[in-house]
């Protein structure tokens, strides 16, 4: 979403050339130390971890107190506050005027759509982190995780551990029906058009297993999360979906023949059995071997079974494979990025900057250390040493960190809505969605059982008309 800055950037051109001035007097990296305060001085910090997430983060902690802290005089306190939706009150609180500075931290973990109506609004509870940072700082972090931090021209989160959305596959399946099908390749599953094809080659192959069985192939691969699919595949085809104009306002951008295209891109196979989805997450069809693989997040290859149920049920071993997201024909490699990061909330100028020096060392010094340990991806923007990969005791995170972060590097990455209620249009996103691709399965299934060919059936769809219809639905989803 890259886009939505062009139209305050445009604005921030027409400041005044003191303004401009003052700018180009940044101190550079080597100008500037960390601050030694001359008392004592204790940081808190939010955040919404626990157990062994948790644990981490506080061994991180109490090591930034007993080296760098303990230099500078500074204390870092961190305090989880339970849950998402916890933080998110709390933070609510603090940035509209509930509670007092006594009560208010100092930094706190955030997503962008809990501070972007405030920032519009009144920012003046959060600080700019980017007049803390040098341009040579600012050019460690990896840009594109970087860019969702920036609101209007300011940047007021810093990206603290990042994850994507990868094509996980059981390895072990794979390679069987490669070998049986030697029509088709790995490469196969680079773009949405030849991984249909492949689709539909894994559902004939599965369905001539059992000859005495017509037509119960099974399906290949499933999408873990339809909202991000929608976001996706959209600023692939060069849409926003939304915009702020210059008062903030909020102007919905939806493209007809962009949401008509990744519909059908998706419902289509769906329809026919190719593509699936049966339990609550994709990774438990690929354990049951409903599904051969998933897109989901790249964190959660921490999960990723070693072992799925054959025809017997019985549980055998498999290996795992990471393969990027699967790019739209014609249009720019996109995936999704997600993950929290940090704000401060404005307290003295010396609070401020103390937070920052912890946070820099936080999220660059030990940022893979961090990130690694939760099966997410370092912000940092400097390739993985293999010191530090010797550090990840998990093959298969390690496998997700480096498919992530090489598919970070050369896609398009996109964050999800940060308008008011977007939480709740996410979810009635994904699930008008999910209901069409399940209505659509059994209609389908329906024409073939009433004695049609399936492709008879496909025929039989009407698949241009259901188009139609999941675009005036998410055109009253965002309220058009």
């Amino acid at each position: 979403m890259g886009q939505k800055r062009a139209v305050f950037i445009a604005a921030a051109c027409a400041l005044s050339i003191s303004m401009v001035l003052g700018a180009c007097s940044k101190e550079t990296a080597a100008d500037r130390e960390p601050a030694v305060q001359e008392e004592n001085m204790k940081l808190v910090f939010w955040h919404y971890y626990n157990d062994a997430q948790k644990k981490y983060l506080d061994q991180l902690i109490q090591e930034y107190n007993d080296t760098e802290g303990a230099k500078r005089h500074v204390t870092v306190e961190a305090y989880s506050q339970g849950s998402i939706g916890d933080l998110t009150n709390k933070i609510d609180l603090v940035l509209n005027g509930s509670t007092n500075d006594v009560e208010m931290a100092n930094m706190s973990l955030a997503y962008r759509d809990m501070v972007v109506g405030v920032v519009h609004n009144n920012n003046e509870k959060l600080v700019d982190v980017g007049e803390y940072l040098t341009e040579d700082e600012l050019a460690r972090y990896n840009q594109a995780y970087l860019e969702e931090g920036y609101i209007g021209d300011r940047l007021y989160i810093l990206p603290l551990a990042k994850s994507t959305e990868l094509l996980l596959m059981n390895q072990t399946r794979l390679d069987e029906f490669l070998e049986a099908n030697p029509q088709y390749s790995v490469s196969g599953m680079a773009d949405w058009d030849s991984l249909e094809e492949m689709a539909e080659g894994y559902y004939k192959w599965t369905d001539d297993m059992t000859p005495d069985q017509e037509g119960d192939g099974s399906p290949f691969i499933g999408l873990d999360n339809l909202a991000n699919y929608f976001i996706a595949m959209n600023h692939a085809m060069g849409s926003d979906i939304y915009h702020y104009d210059q008062e903030g306002k909020l102007v919905i951008d939806l493209e007809e023949e962009y949401v008509k295209r990744l519909f059908l891109n998706y419902y289509i196979p769906f329809t026919k059995g190719y593509y699936g989805a049966s339990g609550k997450y994709r990774s438990d069809d690929l354990k049951q071997s409903i599904l051969a693989g998933y897109i989901g997040s790249s964190s959660s290859v921490l999960y990723f079974p070693d072992e799925v149920a054959d025809a017997n049920e019985d549980m055998v071993p498999i290996e795992m494979g990471v393969y990027k997201y699967p790019v739209l024909s014609g249009c720019r490699e996109t995936a999704i990025q997600q993950g929290a990061g940090v704000v401060v909330f404005n307290r003295s100028g010396e609070e401020n900057r103390a937070s920052m020096d912890f946070i820099r060392w936080l999220t660059v010094d030990r940022g893979f250390e961090l990130a690694s340990s939760m099966s997410y991806m370092p912000v940092s923007d400097e390739p993985i040493t293999q010191e530090q990969k010797d550090l990840v005791e998990s093959p298969k995170v390690l496998k997700g960190l480096e498919a992530g972060l090489e598919q970070s590097n050369t896609y398009q990455m996109v964050y999800g809505f940060d308008f008011e209620n977007s939480y709740d249009v996410r979810t009635e996103l994904n699930d008008c969605l999910s209901i069409a691709l399940s209505q659509g399965r059994q209609e389908f299934l329906d024409l073939v059982n009433g004695g049609m060919t399936p492709e008879e059936a496909a025929e039989s769809m009407d698949y241009d008309g259901k188009a139609e219809l999941f675009y005036e639905q998410v055109r009253e989803i965002f309220g058009q």
